[in-house]
């Protein structure tokens, strides 16, 4: 099933510092699973859904700005700023579906794309929100009175939201959530014919996968404890539409592999300068020339393991 692929992933994550790991590793780690949230908010939209939306950096870095100015213009903690998150960023996504019931496709991935471009732009000359130089100073997360500081404390609470978003996906997506957003992907029509609101169901798939990637942003203020534009641009929006397409689109277990694949990967070229680009590249071309459902979808196919998101993988 799919959710063993989650549980044994994290669990290999959580001996990291059992295992000794070092706190660039655990760095490292700490981003990739936060990347996994982004990833799985998309693939929520682009796949489960096949919305053509591209706005993943602006309510990644949306969650990230709001955390950061609340913790360091207003001091407010962590169970304050969360909630903040979830209904702002929720919010922005309800108003970013209303695009995606008068346009699709192509049309639909350059709006969802300008508004990423716009964000970045925006926060960048905002001197109250620190400009282009971004918000330094985020205090650590505190609990009580255990302050999360160290950077395996940190580490531990990226990876218990990153476990506690993916089997939350799951869930939604093996119910009547995700029933809905596979009927939009296959057939607005047929949807629309077996008592669909398509309206509802839009506004309410955009503004989820806006709140789960806020959450990522959130958890990314705490972890780095600094924000900048730079973290939000476009590279952003491009790696994380890699990795929803290299795991498998519309697969949570697949956004999660292909987060974790893709953002260890440079880390593993990075004692050879000038191959990184040809490497990752021709990497990126194989995957999607032998695997064009993504890579854990057609491992699913290689074991004939059913998907729990309808219909054979």
């Amino acid at each position: 099933m799919p959710w063993r692929i989650g549980l044994a992933t994290f669990v290999l994550l959580a001996l990291l510092p059992v295992l000794g790991a070092s706190p660039y590793v655990l760095t490292v780690a700490g981003i990739a699973c936060i990347l996994a949230i982004v990833a799985q908010g998309a693939s929520l939209v682009m796949g489960v859904a096949g919305q053509a939306s591209f706005a993943h950096a602006a309510f990644y870095g949306l969650g990230a700005y709001i955390t950061a100015l609340l913790a360091t213009r207003f001091g407010m903690p962590f169970w304050v700023n969360l909630p903040a998150v979830i209904i702002v960023c929720y919010a922005a996504g309800y108003l970013l579906a209303y695009p995606a019931l008068r346009v699709k496709g192509f049309y639909l991935g350059l709006i969802t794309l300008g508004v990423s471009e716009i964000f970045t732009q925006v926060v960048s000359q905002l001197q109250w929100a620190g400009g282009a130089e971004g918000i330094t100073g985020i205090p650590a997360m505190s609990i009580g009175d255990v302050t999360l500081q160290t950077r395996t404390a940190k580490f531990y609470m990226v990876v218990g939201f990153a476990a506690t978003t993916y089997f939350l996906l799951e869930w939604l997506c093996a119910g009547h959530f995700g029933r809905v957003a596979r009927s939009i992907r296959d057939s607005e029509p047929g949807a629309m014919a077996v008592g669909v609101d398509l309206v509802r169901a839009k506004t309410g798939l955009f503004a989820t996968s806006a709140a789960v990637m806020g959450t990522a942003g959130f958890l990314y203020a705490y972890f780095i404890q600094y924000v900048s534009p730079v973290a939000f641009g476009l590279n952003t929006t491009i790696l994380v539409v890699s990795m929803v397409v290299v795991g498998g689109l519309g697969d949570m277990a697949g956004a999660l592999t292909g987060a974790l694949v893709l953002s260890l990967l440079p880390q593993l070229l990075r004692d050879y300068p000038g191959w990184e680009p040809l490497v990752y590249g021709s990497l990126l071309v194989v995957i999607l020339l032998l695997m064009p459902r993504g890579v854990v979808p057609t491992l699913r196919r290689g074991v004939g393991r059913p998907s729990m998101y309808g219909g054979a993988t």
